[in-house]
C-alpha cells in the first residue's frame, strides 16, 4: 500500500504558481502585473520547458485578469487544472497541477501563499510595473513553498487548511473557454499574447491539432 501510495504521489504535481496585484495592468500584456512567481519544470523534457513556463504565465495571467473578487475558481484542461484565488490583499494568486492533486490542497496552498507573500511584503505591493517585481523580496520563500507542497500527505501536516474552505463553493469550469470572457477565443488570445513566443504559439498550436491541448505540460 505504502508503495502504491508512493506512485500515486508521484503524479500528484504542483508545478507553477504566481502573486498577480489585482485590477493593474501590465504594459504590453493583456492582463495584471505579476508580482511574483515559482515554477518546478523538472518532469518536463528539457527543451520543453521554456514554452511550458510561458504558457503558464499566459493562462494564469488571461484567468488572473478575468477573476472575481474573493471567489475560488479551478480550471479544468485535460489532466491538469488552474487553480485561482482572489485576496483581500489586493492580489490574485494562481497555481497550475496535475488532476489527481486535491483541490482542497491546492486552495490551502494558495491561502498560505497569499498569506506569506503578505507577510513577508508587509502587505505593500510594490508600485513597479514590471513582472516579477517583489521576487527579490519573495521568491525564494515562494520556491520553498511551493517544494513543501509537491506531496499533498505532508501539505496537509504543514499547515492548518481553513475549515471555510471546505464551505465555500469553488467555480469550477470544464474547459479554457468557459472561463474566458464572453465572445472571447482563446486561439485569438494567444495570436495576440505578448506573453508568448513564436515557438510557443506554434507549439500550442501543433498540440492543439493533435488534440493535446495543454497535455503536452
Amino acid at each position: 500500500r505504502k508503495g502504491a501510495a508512493r506512485i500515486i504521489a508521484q503524479w500528484m504535481r504542483l508545478l507553477y504558481s504566481a502573486i498577480y496585484k489585482a485590477n493593474t495592468l501590465a504594459p504590453g500584456k493583456d492582463g495584471p502585473i505579476m508580482l511574483t512567481s515559482a515554477a518546478d519544470l523538472s518532469s518536463f523534457g528539457y527543451f520543453q520547458r521554456g514554452s511550458v513556463k510561458e504558457m503558464f504565465i499566459f493562462f494564469s495571467r488571461t484567468f488572473a485578469k478575468n477573476a472575481t473578487p474573493g471567489q475560488r475558481t479551478s480550471v479544468k484542461q485535460d489532466a491538469y487544472i488552474c487553480h485561482s484565488y482572489t485576496s483581500t490583499a489586493g492580489v490574485v494568486a494562481i497555481c497550475f497541477a496535475d488532476e489527481e492533486y486535491p483541490s482542497r490542497v491546492a486552495f490551502g496552498y494558495l491561502s498560505k501563499l497569499c498569506e506569506d507573500f503578505s507577510q513577508a511584503t508587509q502587505g505593500k505591493l510594490s508600485s513597479s510595473t514590471d513582472d516579477n517585481c517583489m521576487d527579490a523580496a519573495f521568491q525564494t520563500a515562494h520556491m520553498k513553498l511551493l517544494t513543501q507542497f509537491q506531496d499533498p500527505a505532508q501539505a496537509d501536516q504543514l499547515t492548518k487548511i481553513m475549515n471555510e474552505l471546505e464551505q465555500t463553493k469553488v467555480v469550477l469550469h470544464e474547459t479554457i473557454e468557459a472561463a474566458l470572457e464572453r465572445g472571447q477565443k482563446i486561439d485569438d488570445l494567444v495570436n495576440k499574447s505578448q506573453d508568448l513566443s513564436g515557438s510557443s504559439k506554434m507549439f500550442f498550436k501543433t498540440a492543439k491539432k493533435q488534440n493535446q491541448c495543454c497535455s503536452y505540460m
